[in-house]
């Protein structure tokens, strides 16, 4: 749609990961092999993964690429990841959250979103309708749209909507 887009994530890159721990191609054991090709869940690094905004189809290749080596940590919360971050959106940014959870923090952090200018929207990625509609509660009380993604087959939909709004 030749609109600038660019991606701040809290994961972690797992090619980086598989630079500085390793990758063991023949593991002994079947634990061992479950280990080395799971998701890091705790991580004490604390840089987001920042693609900064441009045009054009290479760029949407860079952001596509980064998020298919993109792994799962707990080393930066959104609220820190909005904190971090925030100097580097243009002002004229449209912002995007795909989360799993919605914390009090998270709601502070994207209404300071907001109330710099920015147009914020949260994907909440939940199954359950009643997690969503509690998740959902406290961001459009403060203005934020919400949409649900509930599973893989919703995805389009959540497009269509944020599209067609």
């Amino acid at each position: 749609m030749g609109q600038q887009v660019g991606l701040v994530t809290n994961g972690r890159d797992a090619a980086d990961r598989i630079r500085v721990e390793g990758w063991d191609y023949d593991p002994a054991t079947r634990q061992q092999a479950r280990s080395e090709a799971s998701m890091q869940e705790q991580n004490e690094r604390l840089r987001p993964l920042v693609i900064p905004t441009r045009r054009g189809p290479e760029q949407i290749r860079q952001v596509l690429e980064t998020l298919a080596r993109v792994e799962l940590t707990d080393g930066l919360n959104m609220g820190r990841l909005v904190v971090e971050t925030m100097g580097r959106f243009p002002r004229d940014a449209t912002i995007i959250t795909v989360m799993p959870q919605v914390t009090y923090e998270t709601v502070i952090a994207l209404q300071a979103l907001k109330e710099q200018g920015f147009a914020v929207t949260a994907v909440l990625n939940m199954h359950d309708e009643y997690d969503f509609a509690g998740a959902s509660g406290p961001l459009v009380s403060i203005g934020i749209q919400t949409h649900h993604l509930k599973n893989e087959d919703s995805i389009p939909v959540v497009c269509q909507k944020y599209l067609l709004r």
